[in-house]
């Protein structure tokens, strides 16, 4: 019954995060309530997993987990270097 009333709370929250999505003023608002969704969801399936009592949902947690991390390390290296392309020569400072 509590991980029911916590998988609920979360998906009010997860909807509260879409609105920042969509009206966030800068492209790193956006970034980060993307970032903010994936972990909210993956906390929505550890939840109904102890709901449940099914493991599976757990493997689904850890893969949105996962899938953050690597989202997030690509994004991060987009808005720094402004491309995924590693660098021909090294920049002499």
């Amino acid at each position: 019954m509590i991980a029911l009333v916590a998988a609920t709370a979360l998906l009010l929250a997860l909807l509260l995060g879409l609105v920042r999505l969509f009206i966030g003023p800068t492209l790193y608002d956006r970034a980060l309530a993307v970032k903010t969704l994936l972990v909210r969801a993956a906390l929505i399936c550890a939840a109904m997993a102890v709901a449940a009592g099914e493991t599976s949902w757990v493997d689904v947690a850890l893969a949105l987990t996962f899938g953050a991390l690597v989202l997030m390390t690509g994004v991060t290296k987009l808005f720094r270097a402004r491309t995924f392309q590693a660098p021909l020569a090294r920049e002499d400072a």
